[in-house]
């Protein structure tokens, strides 16, 4: 007698079947849709990084003529334009335009949109045509005993730079939010 065995053996499948082959396409996709994301994230974080060293050049730029200005006394730096009567006058305004000329400073260009650098009052968050600009603050010291040590005020054009302030500087990224470089004495 011969025996039976119950669980008879199929032979394998000659190729893949309409399963498989859609499993690998998935699988194909999928790597191509992670590619695609990380070469897109990796550009952003370029252009943050950029935007972080356009910062930092302003910031080192401003520490030099501060030192510069404490060292020397110069009136006539790059930031004294003549007022109507002749005196020089110090304001943000006149220093912004004159730093801007400076060549470490005249090439940069925001790595958002490649237009020139442009100081704005403030970041706004989901607003994308702040990315990439420059924010800079002045820094007062509130009176001692009061609540809050210093108060933050943005820099109008007309701010008299003649006393030294400390100036915060920002720039903001992508999505319109805020990243802070530093302070500095100027």
């Amino acid at each position: 007698m011969e025996s039976t065995n119950p669980a008879q053996v199929v032979p394998p499948s000659p190729g893949l079947n309409l399963s498989d082959k859609l499993f690998i396409l998935l699988l194909i996709l999928a790597l191509v849709g992670v590619a695609w994301v990380g070469r897109h994230s990796f550009n952003e974080g370029l252009k943050t990084e950029t935007a972080k060293r356009n910062g930092e050049t302003w910031l080192s730029t401003l520490k030099d003529l501060h030192e510069v200005r404490m060292k020397s006394g110069d009136k006539s730096g790059p930031c004294h334009k003549l007022s109507e009567e002749g005196q020089p006058v110090h304001t943000w305004e006149g220093c912004f335009e004159a730093i801007q000329a400076m060549p470490n400073v005249a090439s940069l260009l925001n790595p958002y949109s490649g237009e020139k650098l442009a100081a704005i009052d403030a970041c706004v968050p989901g607003n994308l045509k702040t990315s990439g600009h420059l924010v800079f603050k002045r820094v007062d010291a509130n009176p001692p005993g009061s609540a809050a040590p210093t108060n933050v005020v943005g820099l109008t054009p007309d701010t008299t730079l003649e006393v030294p302030r400390v100036i915060q500087v920002k720039v903001c990224d992508r999505g319109g939010y805020p990243i802070s470089i530093g302070e500095v004495e100027f």
